[in-house]
């Protein structure tokens, strides 16, 4: 069985978004699956709406435009490209809590890479089961 991070994500930031990324991005360069969980403010940063306006660095705001151009030069793209190229590159897969769907009155369809929608339970139990799990 191959080892597993599962991250759950409750925080819908650019640059938390990015940090997020890049740990994926280690994961699969070392073969693991990796299970990312949207919690609340982690669909709402992945709502199809959300996506492309929220590009607002919550850390820092006066270092907004030196990270911004950092981030360019390092070659980093958006979190959202990252994502989409590293589900192709390994396993990755990307479950959308329901109650926060709910909350946004949202649907599976309104967001973007997500691939199904579970349950307090089954996060609790993919965190408890992974080789590392984090939260974000």
């Amino acid at each position: 069985m191959a080892e597993r991070m599962v991250i759950i994500v409750n925080n819908g930031t650019p640059d938390r978004l990015l940090g997020m990324a890049v740990l994926v991005s280690g994961a699969v360069a070392l073969d693991m699956e990796v299970d990312i969980y949207l919690m609340l403010w982690g669909v709402y940063a992945f709502k199809k709406d959300v996506v492309e306006k929220n590009k607002e660095l919550i850390e820092h705001k006066d270092l907004a435009p030196q990270v911004e151009e950092g981030l360019k030069s390092a070659g980093l793209k958006p979190w959202y490209e990252m994502l989409k190229e590293l589900k192709e590159m390994g396993t990755v897969r990307i479950h959308a809590c329901g109650a926060a769907l709910k909350a946004w009155n949202a649907t599976k369809d309104d967001l973007i890479l997500v691939d199904d929608v579970v349950g307090a339970t089954e996060m609790v139990t993919a965190a408890k089961e992974a080789t590392v799990a984090l939260f974000i």
